[in-house]
């Protein structure tokens, strides 16, 4: 495994460190990208985007682990357009730079929690991505799943310090002059209506699924209690596209992925799925492929989906030209 820190983007301000695998013939031809969590550092909680990567590698799947503009070690945008715009420059200048180094056309996003929320609005305008993991990303709970849940933490209130942490600093806001005073506008952070969000949601699908795209929903134990036939899709989960994508729901592992078993089990699942993806083997991919073939609705169209690809990985014929984010150096330490 061999990984490169780069520096890229128009002024050469975002951050990232590039993972292949050691032996080149064996590269699969489509890679990942790991956003940020949050406004958390690239490496991810616990260091999983690391973690993953590296093992991804030896899978055979290349990646690159950066941080988005303003995050991180990555330098403030430039401009000052919406922040939303902004992601998805930075994540297609991802691609642009794997796409120079690599020759790889074809990325997942690993989206964890806020990351697929990202990665869907990237995948919205570039055809170029082909899966996404949706990480305890969207949710639409219904009110058997939301009183659960509500039981769930009540219960916990007496012993656990999280939750007592939080209601004490919630009083101090509430209660305290000086808390006050320092309080942030109303609208800074304002939330987005839910009416919004799941329509958005539902027309996001709906394309990317009738693309082909790759789709892995996949929440924890810790943001939702349980799950009883995919409660989290709420209403969407009878969406005729709901049934051409990948859902799992693992009580077993939490939201920030702390114990090493969780880590463990995560990286196992995703790997998997990222193979499954690369061979053109997920519901999204096969349904689109059916639409496809000779004879079914879509016959005639050209996808741009890993479908047809081999199922063994292969290094792009010509070697690739100098990245404009000209790597900064070759190592096999523990960079970031």
């Amino acid at each position: 495994m061999k990984e490169t820190p780069v520096l890229f983007g128009p002024d050469r301000s975002l951050v990232g460190v590039v993972s292949t695998p050691d032996a080149e013939g064996k590269m699969a031809p489509v890679a990942c990208l790991m956003l940020n969590m949050g406004a958390n550092y690239r490496v991810g909680p616990h260091r999983i985007n690391v973690k993953l990567a590296r093992q991804m590698a030896g899978h055979g799947i290349s990646s690159i682990r950066f941080d988005l503009a303003g995050l991180g070690d990555s330098g403030q945008p430039s401009g000052a357009g919406h922040f939303m715009k902004q992601v998805v420059l930075d994540v297609q200048a991802a691609m642009n730079l794997v796409e120079t180094m690599l020759g790889i056309r074809r990325f997942i996003v690993i989206g964890l929690c806020s990351g697929s929320t990202n990665g869907m609005a990237t995948a919205m305008v570039d055809p170029r991505i082909v899966g996404i993991l949706m990480f305890d990303g969207y949710a639409f709970p219904g009110r058997r799943s939301q009183l659960e849940l509500a039981l769930h933490r009540a219960l916990a209130v007496p012993t656990n310090p999280a939750v007592i942490g939080k209601t004490m600093r919630w009083l101090k806001r509430k209660f305290s002059a000086k808390a006050a005073a320092a309080r942030a506008p109303a609208d800074l952070f304002e939330p987005v209506p839910r009416e919004v969000t799941e329509e958005v949601f539902h027309r996001s699908m709906t394309q990317l699924v009738g693309r082909g795209v790759a789709l892995f929903f996949l929440y924890t134990g810790t943001t939702h209690v349980r799950d009883h036939g995919r409660d989290q899709l709420g209403r969407f989960a009878a969406e005729p596209y709901a049934q051409h994508i990948d859902y799992r729901f693992m009580g077993e592992i939490d939201h920030g992925l702390t114990s090493l078993a969780s880590q463990r089990t995560f990286m196992g699942v995703v790997c998997e799925w990222a193979l499954r993806v690369a061979k053109g083997r997920t519901p999204g991919q096969q349904h689109a492929a059916v639409k496809a073939a000779p004879g079914g609705p879509d016959a005639g169209l050209q996808l741009d989906a890993p479908g047809a690809l081999p199922d063994n990985a292969r290094q792009p014929t010509n070697p690739p030209a100098t990245p404009d984010g000209q790597a900064q150096g070759t190592t096999r330490t523990t960079a970031g």
